[in-house]
């Protein structure tokens, strides 16, 4: 004759109340709670032409884009937060991508920058949003973005000729 094994009910009531509640906030607010869908950040060159948007596009502009400070303290947060261990010292490439080269995997608009630093990427790119302030994140933007600015990104291939880098 087995036990009962009561002793795991209480368990097992957590372990269900536990999964509806992640299931819960998974769904997020409810539709009939009028709730607006979220607003995503623009990338027009990803999307299909002659197919509609189901949600607003947002245009990110960076509000430090006038203030002459953001740039240099944006060079010393990409030292301070190491950066430059994936990205090389002044973004030339190391275990992460260039920034120094013009190619940008993920976009070099400012809205495409600020996403890549505030939500990661994947393979790597930690995401820094709610770790470090939003300014910072902004001053990290304007210098990212100053990396490949007037650079000559050209490289030599195996025979010895020049050959021009471009694109993606």
């Amino acid at each position: 004759m087995t036990k009962p094994r009561l002793h795991l009910l209480p368990m097992s009531a957590l372990v269900v109340v536990g999964a509806a509640g992640v299931a819960w906030a998974l769904q997020g607010p409810s539709a009939t709670a009028g709730a607006n869908p979220p607003t995503l950040i623009a990338h027009p060159e990803h999307v299909q032409l002659g197919l509609p948007t189901a949600r607003p596009q947002l245009t990110l502009t960076n509000p430090r884009a006038h203030d002459p400070r953001a740039l240099e303290e944006g060079k010393q947060l990409f030292v301070a937060y190491n950066c430059a261990d994936c990205h090389g010292g002044e973004g030339s490439g190391a275990m992460g991508p260039s920034l120094a080269d013009g190619r940008w995997h993920f976009g070099e608009t400012v809205g495409e920058v600020y996403q890549s630093i505030e939500e990661g990427r994947p393979d790597g790119m930690p995401a820094w949003g709610g770790r470090i302030p939003e300014s910072q994140v902004w001053a990290l933007v304007m210098y990212v973005r100053t990396l490949s600015a007037g650079k000559d990104v050209s490289t030599e291939n195996f025979e010895g000729a020049t050959v021009q880098r471009g694109g993606h």
